[in-house]
């Protein structure tokens, strides 16, 4: 009578040990990145915008544009006609930015490039070495020549992507990749698109159909970073179309050196 019950112990300290055997082997291959893939997630809960990353945006034919606007030796063209008797677009200066208001109560917000964090050289410069070292750790093999290029990594990144199978270090790399969008921010929403024009790319904010601001960080040839904000005066009835923002994409310039 004593067998059955030893038989049935030993039986269950075999399931039992095969069953710790497979936590550990599982928490050992995947434990991190399954704890990754639960904080990611739980973060676009929080954060349901990191979910979007840039879609293909078709710009459309090339615009002459009506006005041209300069501010911090850059200039660039806006399909929108100023009136010189009233005093329009009104330009106006402040600290890190200037503002372009139209009678029609369209309005630009130019931000200074110089002003514009260069990320790629803070984290690779050599007078921060712990940081360096960080970011060489997790993209060990992987180069960014530009800022264009990390903010597009950073951008594409979300937590649709992380897998609780996937390799150890590409969780790391999503993972961080993941938390530095959240720090950038959403500049606008709902949506976000690539853009391209020439040697400008870069990354579209909001929707100009749904009425609310949108906005621009683009990147020249040179990879200056230039921010830019559309919206509308309270109480306008104007409206920003696609084919506005295009325009500023496409004619965004240095000033030529001999009218500066």
């Amino acid at each position: 009578m004593s067998e059955q019950p030893e038989k049935s112990s030993a039986r269950s300290a075999i399931i039992l040990v095969i069953v710790v055997v497979v936590v550990a082997a599982y928490s050992i291959a995947y434990g991190l990145q399954t704890l990754i893939w639960f904080e990611t997630h739980h973060w676009a809960r929080a954060n349901p915008w990191i979910n979007d990353v840039p879609q293909a945006l078709d710009s459309s034919s090339p615009l002459a544009g009506s006005t041209q606007l300069r501010a911090f030796d850059y200039e660039f063209k806006v399909s929108w006609t100023g009136n010189p008797k009233s005093g329009s677009p009104k330009t106006t200066p402040s600290l890190g930015h200037v503002e372009f208001r139209f009678d029609s109560g369209a309005v630009i917000i130019f931000f200074d490039p110089e002003a514009q964090v260069d990320l790629l050289r803070a984290f690779t410069s050599a007078s921060s070495p712990l940081e360096y070292q960080q970011f060489q750790n997790v993209f060990i093999g992987q180069s960014f020549n530009s800022n264009y290029d990390l903010y597009n990594a950073v951008y594409h990144a979300a937590p649709s992507a992380v897998s609780p199978w996937m390799s150890m270090r590409d969780a790391i790399r999503l993972n961080q990749l993941v938390l530095w969008k959240i720090s950038f921010g959403a500049d606008a929403t709902p949506g976000m698109h690539a853009v391209e024009a020439g040697s400008n790319r870069g990354f579209e904010f909001g929707d100009p159909s749904s009425g609310r601001p949108v906005a621009l960080r683009l990147f020249n040839g040179r990879d200056v970073q230039f921010r830019l904000i559309f919206l509308v005066a309270a109480g306008s009835s104007a409206k920003i179309t696609q084919a506005d923002i295009d325009s500023v994409v496409q004619s965004l310039q240095l000033v030529p050196v001999t009218e500066r």
